[in-house]
């Protein structure tokens, strides 16, 4: 038996308020999403006027995140004639290659991530920052460690 650890929906609403807090402190409307370790949202909230397009952007963010273990804009070797071109057409073309995308982890383990999008690369950044520091708090409150 195999057991994992999961976000509950308050704790995904813990990570989306401080990565909202940080998108209004910047002025971004983003959409921003939490997914589990299997890249699927928790919890989603696009901000009043953030773009429709963001939404499938945010979710495919987070799924690559979770998914793949890693940030999504640390995927180097897909440009073309690079080992992993063309990686974004898998999965109905949601692996994502670009900012706005982190894993975030609990004792070690990916849990899941979070996927940002409405801003610019430095902007999303920021948001997905925010989410995660508010989270490794609650956590080091819980007595849990992120890395």
């Amino acid at each position: 038996m195999i057991t994992k650890k999961t976000f509950s929906l308050a704790e995904a609403e813990l990570i989306l308020d401080a990565a909202q807090a940080k998108a209004t402190e910047i002025g971004v409307k983003h959409v921003i999403c939490i997914a589990d370790d299997a890249g699927y949202p928790i919890a989603l909230r696009r901000m009043d006027g953030g773009k429709v397009t963001s939404v499938q952007i945010a979710e495919n963010k987070a799924f690559t995140a979770a998914g793949h273990k890693r940030i999504t804009h640390t995927f180097t070797n897909t440009f073309p004639g690079e080992e992993a071109w063309g990686i974004f057409t898998q999965h109905n073309g949601r692996l994502t290659v670009f900012v706005g995308g982190y894993p975030i982890y609990v004792d070690g383990e990916v849990v899941g991530g979070i996927g940002v999008s409405g801003g610019n690369g430095e902007q999303d950044i920021a948001v997905c920052e925010a989410g995660i520091a508010a989270f490794e708090k609650y956590l080091a409150e819980q007595g849990h460690d992120a890395n």
